[in-house]
């Protein structure tokens, strides 16, 4: 292991390594023992390509990163290296040939002549990387077209001139999350990659229509044993929605006509379980908590506590979402640039009465960052850490009330028996819960607050 000084810190780079006799620093780890079957030596070494030790541990974390991600592809069933469609360069490179996706079906002169420029490169390719009789086999039409002596570039390249370029289902969420803007986002990245490894992992890596609707009952069947039938129903319409927006943004016509449709998942719900709300005793505990270590644990079960918001949509408030001094106190919520809502109707005003209203008096006087709730918030990464708060919560609950306890989530809907309790109408309640398909006219208006705020103020002495 070897140590570097930056100013006052000292960091250990455990696979920093320099041979005795040389100057160059290296990278330089064991295989873990799982892995030996996928690299040729028992030992990774790759030059950093600087002397210097400051410049090598710059270029040290990019190796160690890459190495890590190999070995959390190779755990995943994925391949070793990152499957790119390389779909963008390949676009480029037709580019420097004057030709298009567009010119696939096109046959003008000037088309033509660039397509022959382009098999050109591609012959000239073969020829480097083809012994002698093999490119003359070739080139007599005695042999295949060996696609495997050109670079995945090359070969993605002459796949899209020809009309005939795919993805396989690894290929997917990278361009997926291209297209639809999410690539930055970790936790959307992190998702979509899961739960294509979980159908790679069962029925392999194929493009789209290869996949049969028998593979699909299989892929059911196998997530069966591990997940509820709801989460694999979400997983499945995650996948779909991948292929059919890639595949038709891409014009990939073969794989538009893919079988993630109408699915049939038997006995669908039927090993969901209710929510538990909260009781009458229970409640009485939570309004008597007192303030935690972290004020914001307490801060935030209040909040949920008298307004049935979801985790998330506390983890990403901001100072200037809460009006605590209009007539009716209330706070606004909506997209913000860390935290998306869970639907179009999840955005909406929600009146503080209550422990919400004090909490987030409390909240305002002690903080001086932007976001009410900081600690869960990663600006760097745009998105909140709600998954964090959740188990925080959770486990100040579970302290407080005892094992088996309600979760967090269950706010929402002792929120709506207490509502119901005061007969709140449903359309006032599904407004509240963020669970309206239509707005009513005078949403957000001083009198329609003062009527949510009516119902939930009642809700106050329900349970």
């Amino acid at each position: 292991m070897m140590k570097i000084t930056i100013g006052s810190y000292t960091i250990a780079m455990k696979y920093l390594f320099k041979r005795s006799n040389r100057n160059t620093y290296y990278y330089r780890r064991r295989v873990p023992a799982d892995l030996k079957p996928h690299y040729a030596k028992p030992f990774i070494a790759i030059s950093l390509g600087q002397t210097d030790k400051s410049l090598a541990a710059v270029v040290y974390e990019d190796k160690h990163q890459f190495i890590e991600n190999q070995f959390t592809r190779l755990r995943n069933g994925l391949p070793k290296e990152r499957v790119l469609s390389n779909y963008q360069s390949a676009i480029s490179l037709l580019a420097g040939y004057d030709l298009s996706r567009k010119d696939t079906l096109k046959t003008d002169e000037g088309t033509e002549a660039a397509k022959n420029n382009f098999f050109d490169e591609l012959d000239h390719a073969i020829n480097l990387n083809a012994p002698s009789d093999v490119y003359e086999a070739y080139r007599d039409n005695k042999i295949p077209f060996p696609k495997h002596l050109l670079n995945e570039e090359q070969r993605s390249a002459l796949a899209i001139i020809q009309g005939n370029f795919r993805l396989t289902a690894s290929q997917y969420p990278e361009e997926y999350l291209r297209l639809t803007g999410r690539s930055g986002n970790r936790r959307n990245v992190n998702e979509a990659n899961n739960v294509i490894t979980s159908l790679i992992s069962c029925c392999g890596d194929r493009p789209p229509a290869e996949y049969l609707r028998s593979d699909i009952n299989e892929y059911i069947q196998f997530s069966r044993k591990t997940k509820r039938t709801a989460t694999i129903q979400r997983q499945l319409k995650a996948i779909a929605a991948m292929f059919t927006h890639v595949s038709l943004e891409m014009d990939l016509k073969v794989d538009q006509k893919h079988s993630f449709v109408k699915l049939n998942i038997p006995n669908l719900g039927d090993d969901s379980q209710d929510r538990e709300d909260f009781n009458a005793e229970q409640l009485q505990k939570i309004r008597q908590m007192p303030t935690s270590k972290t004020p914001e644990i307490t801060h935030m079960i209040h909040l949920m506590l008298d307004t049935g918001m979801r985790v998330k949509e506390c983890c990403g408030l901001m100072f200037t979402d809460i009006h605590l001094d209009a007539e009716t106190p209330h706070l606004k919520l909506y997209k913000n640039n860390v935290r998306d809502l869970k639907t179009k109707s999840s955005k909406r005003l929600v009146p503080l009465v209550g422990l919400s209203l004090s909490a987030m008096q409390a909240a305002i006087a002690n903080t001086s960052n932007e976001y009410i709730f900081p600690r869960y918030v990663s600006e760097k990464d745009k998105l909140v850490k709600n998954d964090t708060a959740s188990a925080a919560c959770n486990k100040r609950l579970t302290t407080l009330l005892g094992k088996g306890a309600p979760t967090s989530h269950s706010f929402r809907h002792t929120m709506q028996t207490r509502l119901r309790n005061v007969e709140c109408p449903k359309d006032v309640r599904d407004e509240l819960g963020g669970w309206a398909k239509d707005i009513s006219d005078n949403y957000s208006s001083p009198a329609d607050l003062k009527l949510k705020a009516k119902y939930m103020t009642a809700a106050l002495k329900a349970l």
